[in-house]
């Protein structure tokens, strides 16, 4: 998507990107009289294949409108929890861009960002989940419409996910991709909780409003995005048995992996 106003070459932009999920997506903003304004926008579902999208795509669009990444300020980047592929691509791209031009950068915490979507239109509680893993889903929940954290950022099984929604009370509204890699799940428990209300895929992605909104409200610096990985991951998980195929004691490979960690 395009603004129509592309008269001239835009300067100043502030540059969005999100890859946490199977959808990948860039945000261009143009600082205005009344704050930014979103000058175009560009996604793609393409799990697994970000890197053959993201820099071609923001080359293209600065293309569109004859300026190059001289015209960007700043930028700021989804990072996470998501994809451990995903944040590293696109955290990648950022830094890159960020370093040859010396600009500052930004994070942007992703279940924040996916519920002020539907944020304004509902009232009291709202759970969002997403895909951690098979039978896994980062949880964070809040009230709405004024986004005020009820339970902190999370990585859980499906039944524990459950408690602790049930905790906070009986009802509320549930979103996320979360609720369609486990259809089933959620389903049942819905039918077990009247005031649970499960809400629909169109929001699982950001808007590209949105996106720019937590792009320009962020905290920038001249320092590398921190990402936000939350549970292991599946290398570290299953470390013990790629120590077995190459012949290493599983425990000497756990403490070596720890040493490591700490440099």
């Amino acid at each position: 998507m395009m603004s129509a106003d592309c008269s001239h070459k835009p300067s100043g932009l502030i540059l969005a990107l999100c890859g946490t999920e199977e959808r990948l997506q860039l945000v261009l903003g143009q600082p205005g009289p009344d704050g930014f304004t979103l000058l175009a926008s560009r996604q793609w579902t393409v799990p697994g294949q970000s890197i053959r999208f993201l820099t071609p795509g923001l080359k293209d669009t600065l293309n569109e409108f004859g300026v190059g990444t001289e015209a960007i300020d700043k930028i700021a980047c989804v990072n996470g929890p998501g994809s451990f592929t995903g944040l590293r691509l696109t955290l990648a791209a950022a830094e890159g861009i960020a370093a040859a031009k010396g600009l500052p950068m930004a994070g942007i915490a992703y279940l924040p960002l996916l519920a002020r979507g539907p944020a304004p239109l509902v009232t009291g509680t709202l759970h969002v989940l997403t895909y951690a893993r098979r039978g896994l889903v980062y949880l964070q929940s809040f009230s709405a419409p004024d986004l005020k954290e009820l339970n902190p950022l999370e990585s859980l099984a499906l039944e524990e996910s459950a408690i602790r929604m049930t905790k906070i009370g009986s009802t509320a509204h549930l979103m996320g991709s979360g609720l369609r890699k486990n259809p089933e799940f959620f389903s049942d428990l819905a039918a077990r909780h009247d005031g649970y209300t499960l809400m629909g895929p169109q929001w699982d992605s950001p808007s590209p409003d949105s996106l720019l909104e937590a792009a320009v409200s962020g905290d920038y610096f001249k320092t590398s995005i921190e990402p936000v990985y939350v549970r292991v991951t599946d290398a570290e998980d299953n470390l013990p048995q790629f120590a077995k195929k190459r012949g290493m004691d599983p425990e000497k490979a756990k403490t070596r992996l720890k040493e490591l960690q700490k440099r």
